[in-house]
């Protein structure tokens, strides 16, 4: 037979296992840590000249591959435009066409990413 153990010593022991687990897994916070990480230096670029942002090309190019839902879109612009009654919105047309610009772009932008 095994002794039964009283209920103090049970959680005394428990107690002091818990407490040295998280003595072992908690560290202090130190803001000083996220001080030191090294700062972003732009690409080096020739005296004079700036960075080009490649989604200014792009964008222009991946709406014309959209033209079926730019068209769309505009034809409800224009049918919202011409009620009287200020109902309506083109929404729906205008998500339409810019997750298929944003489809076009998320292939295309990659390519300019070194």
């Amino acid at each position: 037979l095994k002794p039964a153990l009283s209920a103090d010593f049970s959680s005394t022991v428990r107690d002091s296992a818990v407490r040295a687990s998280l003595a072992a897994m908690s560290y202090s916070y130190n803001p000083q840590f996220f001080l030191h990480f090294p700062k972003y230096h732009a690409p080096h670029l020739k005296p004079g000249e700036e960075h080009k942002d490649p989604l200014d090309e792009i964008k222009p190019k991946c709406l014309s591959s959209c033209q079926d839902w730019l068209t769309e879109y505009n034809n409800c612009v224009t049918r919202i435009s011409m009620r009287t009654d200020g109902k309506g919105d083109c929404r729906g047309q205008f998500e339409e066409l810019t997750m298929c610009q944003d489809h076009c772009i998320a292939h295309e932008i990659f390519h300019h990413v070194k």
